[in-house]
């Protein structure tokens, strides 16, 4: 399997430096293709694991605006100064749980040059690309940039659009979409975007929690069995968290802000929730 690098970024301190700590290691626990980590850093001198190239972010990014709602720093992700270009990247965000071999999502960047999460709204199809086409531009799909698959500085990224401002479709970004990354990302990298399979990479909180419980039984058991190929867990959302979930107890109720739901036992976790733990630890 071709070398690839694991991407992480932190900046403030709503993460802290055994955040990333744990991500280094467990990366490299699942994964021996994994060639190097770079972290990119609002500063320099972090006390992160030793086999990590701290690497700052791109100044015209790392800026207070840039760093609240949208989260538009993370537009900076695709041109890696570290990195020669065309090399594999895995992004995954601070809230992660590493759980098998990342390497898995590497290598679809042999097949498209970006690949995000997909949303019930975004299923970056075939439909949604010549959607996009006959609307201008306006009507595209947004996913979700907890995770990315990438390869460093492809041509037409969005990090190079941004910076240019360059139109797609003949039309300007909006003030709205370049503040937000899933916009952008989406709206200037439609035509190349793709979705992540959902048996390696998903989030906590839309895969294992539904509206109603006996609704979670059946989709534990119809899912039990691709759920065992998951490499990657986002545990996004205020009230699914990383210390929430390794805080619950056997047969715990957790919820999302949404009112979904599960029960903290095996079965509704198919199975993985020694995995999720390992990962989870600090």
């Amino acid at each position: 399997m071709e070398g690839w690098y694991l991407i992480l970024m932190i900046w403030s301190d709503a993460y802290g430096d055994a955040d990333c700590n744990r991500l280094i290691r467990t990366a490299h626990a699942h994964s021996s293709s994994l060639k190097g980590v770079v972290v990119l850093s609002d500063r320099t001198n972090r006390q992160l694991d030793a086999r990590a190239i701290q690497s700052p972010i791109a100044v015209d990014f790392d800026r207070p605006e840039h760093k609240k709602n949208g989260l538009a720093v993370k537009i900076s992700l695709f041109e890696i100064d570290a990195l020669p270009a065309g090399a594999p990247c895995v992004y995954v965000d601070l809230d992660s749980a590493i759980i098998g071999d990342l390497g898995q999502l590497a290598v679809l960047t042999r097949h498209g040059p970006l690949w995000t999460l997909p949303t019930s709204r975004a299923r970056f199809s075939a439909w949604s690309r010549l959607r996009w086409r006959l609307s201008g531009g306006r009507r595209y799909d947004a996913g979700n940039s907890s995770i990315f698959a990438y390869r460093n500085a492809f041509p037409g990224n969005p990090t190079v659009k941004f910076r240019a401002r360059t139109p797609v479709l003949g039309q300007a970004a909006s003030d709205i979409i370049r503040g937000n990354d899933d916009l952008f990302v989406g709206w200037s990298c439609q035509d190349t975007i793709r979705p992540l399979p959902s048996n390696l990479a998903v989030r906590f909180r839309i895969e294992f929690l539904e509206l109603s419980l006996w609704l979670n039984q059946i989709k534990a058991l119809l899912r039990r069995k691709k759920r065992q190929d998951l490499v990657v867990i986002t545990f996004d959302g205020a009230l699914t968290k990383p210390d929430v979930i390794a805080g619950l107890s056997d047969g715990e109720l957790v919820t999302d802000h949404h009112g979904r739901r599960a029960r903290w036992t095996d079965f509704q976790m198919g199975g993985l929730r020694a995995r999720m733990r390992a990962g989870l630890r600090r």
